[in-house]
C-alpha cells in the first residue's frame, strides 16, 4: 500500500524533532538564569561604602563658667561631655558637680577645631574637696536649729528661743534673769557626738586652757555665754578664771557680734583682783588698781616681808571707788572690797 512508508516517515520526523525542542528550551531557560540586570547593579548603592565624615566643630571656652553651665554649653553645639577630672587629674565618681565649681579648662582645649564627639572639662575642685564641703554646708543648716533656749532657766512654761539672736531681741535679754540652753533638746551635759564645727570650737578652748573634759557642757557654756551673760559677768570670780577665760575666747570666735561682745573682751583682757591676801608678783601684777564705784566699809592693806603695814585705809564709802598702787615683794590684804581692776 502507498500510504504506509509515508505516514512512518513522518512519525519518525516528528519524534526527532521533540528531543530538539526540548534542548532549545533548556538552553533558554539556562541562559535566562546567567544573565545580570545591569541597571539594577547600578542602582543599588555598595555596602561597602563608607558614611559621609562630620564636619568639625570648634570647642568653645569654659573656663571660669559653672560646671552645668559649661556643660550645657557644650550639648547645645552636638558635643557630648564624659566624666569630669578635678584639678589632681582624678575623676569624680559619685557627686555631679553643681553651680559652686567651676570648669577650668577642657580636652580637646578652647577654640580647637574638632570632629570628636566628646569633650573633657576640669573643674577647680576634687571630688573629695566638694563631699566634705557639702558636709559642712549640711552641718551648718543644722546647727541653725540645734541649739534652743529657755528664759527664765528651765522654766517649763517659758517659750523656746531657737537662737542666741532671738534671746537677744527677747525682753529677756536685759536684767537678771537667767538662761538655760539645749543641744538638739538635751541638757549639755549629755554626751553627744559633735559637728565638725563644734569640734573645731573645742580644740580653740582646749589650746587656750579650758576644760573639754565634757566636750557637750563647754558648748552649752559658750551658747550661753553667746545669749546672755549676768550684769556683773566681767567682775565674776570663778575657782578656775584660766577656764573662764579659754571660753570667753571661744564665745567671741562664735558670736564676735553679740551686744555684749566689749563685756566680754574686758572680762577677758582686764586684769582682776579679788578680796584676800595676795604677794604682788606672785599672786597679782603690780600696778594701780580701783574698786567698782560706790564701795562701802572696804579696807586694804599694804605690807613688807615682814608683816609690817606699808599703808592701809577703811573705806566706810567711796562713791568713785578707791585707789591702790602695789610694787613687787609687797603684800596685798584686801577685806570687803570685792573686785580691784588694774587700770595703769
Amino acid at each position: 500500500m502507498a500510504a504506509g512508508p509515508s505516514k512512518s516517515r513522518k512519525l519518525g520526523d516528528m519524534k526527532a524533532r521533540i528531543p530538539a525542542a526540548l534542548a532549545a528550551i533548556l538552553i533558554l531557560s539556562l541562559t535566562a538564569c546567567g544573565t545580570s540586570n545591569p541597571s539594577a547593579s547600578a542602582e543599588t548603592p555598595s555596602a561597602s561604602a563608607s558614611p559621609s565624615a562630620k564636619p568639625p566643630k570648634v570647642v568653645p571656652d569654659l573656663a571660669g563658667k559653672p560646671y552645668p553651665e559649661a556643660s550645657k554649653a557644650l550639648t547645645g553645639m552636638g558635643f557630648r561631655t564624659t566624666i569630669p577630672v578635678g584639678p589632681d587629674g582624678k575623676k569624680w565618681v559619685t557627686l555631679n558637680p553643681g553651680n559652686d565649681v567651676l570648669a577650668v579648662s577642657s580636652d580637646p582645649g578652647a577654640g580647637v577645631s574638632t570632629s570628636e564627639e566628646s569633650v573633657r572639662i576640669t573643674v577647680n575642685r576634687n571630688e573629695e574637696d566638694q563631699r566634705a564641703k557639702n558636709i559642712l554646708a549640711n552641718e551648718e543648716t543644722m546647727l541653725k536649729s540645734r541649739y534652743t533656749y529657755q528664759c527664765p532657766a528651765y522654766d517649763s512654761k517659758a517659750p523656746t528661743l531657737r537662737s542666741y539672736q532671738e534671746v537677744w531681741a527677747s525682753k529677756y535679754y536685759t536684767g537678771s534673769t537667767t538662761c538655760s540652753v539645749a543641744i538638739d533638746g538635751k541638757h549639755p551635759s549629755t554626751r553627744q557626738p559633735l559637728f565638725a564645727k563644734e569640734q573645731a570650737l573645742i580644740d580653740l578652748i582646749a589650746s587656750k586652757g579650758g576644760d573639754v573634759s565634757l566636750p557637750t557642757a563647754t558648748i552649752g557654756a559658750v551658747m550661753l555665754m553667746c545669749a546672755k551673760i549676768a550684769p556683773d559677768f566681767a567682775d565674776e570670780f570663778v575657782a578656775r578664771m584660766d577656764w573662764r577665760r579659754a571660753e570667753i575666747e571661744g564665745a567671741l570666735s562664735v558670736c564676735p557680734d553679740a551686744p555684749h561682745a566689749g563685756v566680754l573682751r574686758e572680762a577677758l583682757t582686764a586684769v582682776k583682783v579679788f578680796d584676800g591676801t595676795k604677794v604682788v608678783g606672785k599672786d597679782m601684777e603690780p600696778g594701780t588698781y580701783k574698786t567698782k564705784p560706790g564701795i562701802k566699809d572696804c579696807y586694804w592693806a599694804r605690807t613688807n616681808g615682814g608683816g609690817g603695814i606699808i599703808a592701809n585705809d577703811f573705806v566706810s564709802f567711796a562713791p568713785d571707788g578707791a585707789t591702790v598702787t602695789v610694787y613687787p615683794g609687797e603684800g596685798f590684804q584686801s577685806e570687803r572690797c570685792d573686785v580691784w581692776t588694774k587700770i595703769g
